[in-house]
């Protein structure tokens, strides 16, 4: 009997679609809720992390699942899941990365690494376990995996692969047809493409249970991922349009692994820098 209640409420959790997950999110607080991730502060033991970006005064925060940051569910045991949980940040969300074109043995791995990521997302935010969104997956299986597991994957559109636009990426979750599959609305790739904002918000966001934020560019022939407020992506009519939307959720700040490696890179400075510029336009704006 327990196990058809916990099958029920999976179930419910996972058809609640993309709004549902938006607006659970934020129901005590502001329309708009700011994270960041530990994905650009692989340096930093997750613990440093959280701090530093409750410090800075971000909403919640991302931590990167991936081999070899310190939030890795493998590096983290039961006592160092409990602070996690015991923190009272929240955790909205987690990151992965599975590629649809990398080795079989890579691909056999999959599986394996969504239950190890549903596991953690479970021991740290039992009652909301955060989505897991990832930039190159998508496939019915992995969905399926997700689903079994009691989260969410949520996928985007990436202007260096071949699902590069929203009409694409609508397609993608359309052909899969599963619940536990959604969205990531990230304008960043569709501005090299010169896309609209309004365009671009009115195909996806609908379907999208997270926004992700980052400007970009075309340097030298080449696309370049900046922080945001560091390139032409204007912001107030981008959060303009998320409200007259009405959608509600978490917005995630992207620090790109093109700048994390770049010579001088500062994890701190460059959280602080992307907040110092979106919280004032979103408080304006009269979304947080």
């Amino acid at each position: 009997m327990q196990s058809d209640a916990i099958s029920r409420r999976t179930a419910i959790s996972l058809l609640g679609g993309a709004g549902a997950f938006a607006s659970a999110a934020t129901s005590s607080r502001a329309a708009i809720r700011l994270e960041i991730g530990n994905y650009g502060m692989q340096s930093l033991a997750a613990e440093r992390a959280l701090a530093l970006i409750r410090e800075i005064g971000y909403d919640g925060a991302e931590l990167c699942c991936m081999p070899g940051w310190p939030s890795e569910p493998a590096r983290l045991d039961h006592e160092a899941r409990r602070r996690i949980r015991d923190s009272g940040i929240p955790i909205p969300s987690l990151i992965e990365a599975f590629n649809l074109v990398a080795a079989e043995s890579e691909l056999r791995q999959v599986p394996g690494r969504i239950h190890a990521a549903a596991e953690f997302a479970r021991d740290i935010a039992p009652d909301q376990p955060p989505l897991l969104q990832t930039v190159l997956g998508g496939k019915e299986d992995w969905a399926k995996v997700a689903g079994e597991a009691g989260i969410r994957l949520a996928v985007k559109a990436h202007a260096m692969n071949a699902c590069n636009t929203p009409d694409k990426l609508v397609w993608l979750l359309d052909q899969v047809h599963h619940p536990a599959l959604t969205a990531i609305y990230d304008y960043g790739h569709f501005q090299v493409v010169n896309l609209s904002i309004e365009k671009t918000m009115e195909q996806l966001l609908p379907r999208s249970a997270l926004i992700t934020v980052k400007d970009s560019a075309i340097v030298d022939g080449k696309i370049r991922f900046l922080l945001p407020g560091d390139g032409t992506i204007n912001y107030r009519r981008y959060f303009g349009k998320v409200k007259e939307m009405g959608w509600h959720g978490w917005v995630l700040v992207e620090v790109t692994r093109q700048l994390q490696t770049e010579p001088g890179y500062d994890p701190a400075a460059a959280a602080r820098r992307s907040f110092a510029h979106l919280a004032p336009i979103l408080a304006e704006v009269g979304l947080r």
